[in-house]
C-alpha cells in the first residue's frame, strides 16, 4: 500500500511541475507546486492511516511502513527538479 501511495504521489507531482513549467517558464514555481502537492497527499495519507488503523494509535506508525511517507517528501521534490531539467532541454 505505501509503495501505491509514493507512485501515486510521484506520478502526479510529475505531471503538476511538468504542466506548471510548461506554463509559467519558471523552475521554482514548479517546485513548489510539485513539493505542495507531495506535502500535502503523503501527509494527509499518514494522518488518515494513523486515525483509521486502531494498531497505528495503539503502537505508533513507527511498527508499520507508513511513517516514511512524510520521509520521502523531499526525495520526491528532488526527483521532480531532475525531471524538469530534462523537460527544460
Amino acid at each position: 500500500m505505501v509503495s501505491i501511495l509514493i507512485f501515486i504521489s510521484f506520478f502526479i507531482s510529475a505531471i503538476l511541475s511538468i504542466l506548471t513549467f510548461t506554463k509559467t517558464k519558471n523552475k521554482w514555481v514548479a517546485l513548489l507546486v510539485a513539493f505542495c502537492w507531495n506535502s500535502v497527499f503523503l501527509v494527509g495519507s499518514t494522518w488518515i492511516y494513523y486515525f483509521v488503523n486502531e494498531e497505528a494509535k495503539l503502537f505508533g506508525l513507527g511498527h508499520n511502513s507508513v511513517f516514511v511517507l512524510p520521509l520521502l517528501i523531499p526525495i520526491i521534490s528532488w526527483i521532480n527538479y531532475f525531471i524538469i531539467e530534462l523537460v527544460r532541454k
